[in-house]
């Protein structure tokens, strides 16, 4: 797929080739939606500058009518969506943006988020813990890989739509971040990490976080081990039912640490490396599957789905609330990587099922 698929034009329409760019987009239609919000964006500027001027009747009154410059802030050209967008300047952007974390997030947090680098390796899952992450300010540098296209099974817990049908994940994932932050600095690797690929993935450039969602075991073993080679810590979450399991393994500070924190049986890693392409039946890697993430810790209904699958169910299920579940664990997790907090090595579990129990 073309980088024009996913990633913005900026304009300033201070430059003369800038504005006959934009005007030849609206001539031939590239261009049928224009959106220019910027008065209110100004608006909020200043009660970032200056919040004693909040008041009820400002905040909940339009500003009145001005004559809007175009040369004004900057416009971003959205091609997926044939939209113009008029917005302030990336600084004033940032600080009206980000408004919103203070005092949750405290500046010198935001600004370690803000520099972080971060690969994703599976955009499924990996999709609500980048989107969340591109919310609440990480914009250093985010790594998308995934060779895996958008299906209408996906739409139930895939924050998407139809029209995004067919659309490779890691473009989807790259669209939405960009209509957040159009500033953002992404890497899209549309095949995935590839085998054999796994050290250029993690090392051009060096990534500070990876977060591995993949489906293919034999990937998920040798990213970690390079991970660990490399002393990059790595972040999954797994969902379990309505709930969760998140795994921190902090090869930063203990490159000698067991993957996956030991909870890996080396028995089924050996199985998982010694797995050929064609070999084993489909019930065999069903449950390879199953005892990669660890029976014992799984909820009874995904436990039993493992030997369905194939049978009675076309796939091993996954919901909509532990997705975004997982999206919000991926995203508190790194963070505190990134503020240099206390966040160590373990397995943690999550479980919305205690608020009904």
């Amino acid at each position: 797929m073309n980088e024009n698929s996913f990633r913005p034009t900026i304009f300033n329409f201070k430059k003369r080739r800038d504005r006959i760019d934009a005007q030849k987009l609206i001539r031939t239609k590239k261009i049928q939606f224009i959106v220019d919000e910027v008065g209110e964006q100004k608006k909020e500027l200043g009660f970032v500058h200056n919040p004693r001027r909040i008041s009820h009747a400002l905040l909940f009154s339009r500003p009145a009518k001005e004559q809007r410059a175009s040369s004004f802030g900057l416009w971003i050209y959205f091609p997926w969506r044939a939209a113009l967008v008029h917005v302030l300047e990336l600084n004033k952007h940032e600080q009206v943006r980000l408004s919103r974390n203070f005092n949750l997030i405290l500046p010198r947090e935001q600004r370690q988020l803000k520099n972080l680098r971060i690969a994703f390796a599976g955009l499924n899952v990996g999709n609500p813990g980048a989107i969340c992450l591109a919310l609440e300010g990480a914009a250093g540098l985010l790594k998308l890989a995934d060779n895996d296209v958008l299906a209408l099974s996906n739409l139930n817990r895939f924050r998407a739509g139809l029209p995004d049908l067919g659309i490779n994940k890691a473009v989807l994932t790259a669209r939405q971040i960009y209509e957040i932050n159009p500033f953002a600095k992404l890497k899209v690797f549309e095949n995935g990490v590839e085998p054999g690929k796994e050290e250029a993935f993690l090392l051009r450039p060096k990534v500070d976080v990876l977060v591995e969602e993949m489906d293919d075991m034999k990937l998920k073993i040798s990213i970690r081990e390079k991970a660990r080679k490399f002393r990059i810590p790595v972040v999954m979450v797994t969902g379990n039912g309505p709930n969760v399991i998140v795994d921190v393994e902090r090869f930063d500070q203990n490159p000698r640490l067991a993957l996956l924190n030991g909870f890996l049986r080396p028995q089924v890693a050996g199985k998982v490396v010694r797995l050929q392409q064609g070999t084993g039946t489909f019930t065999e890697r069903m449950l390879l599957a199953r005892d990669f993430m660890g029976a014992r810790y799984l909820h009874s209904r995904l436990r039993s789905s493992f030997l369905k699958v194939g049978k009675t169910l076309a796939g091993i299920p996954q919901i909509a609330e532990s997705s975004f579940l997982r999206g919000a664990a991926i995203c508190y997790v790194v963070r505190q990587i990134a503020s240099r907090a206390k966040m160590p090595s373990g397995r943690y579990f999550i479980h919305l099922e205690d608020l009904s129990n």
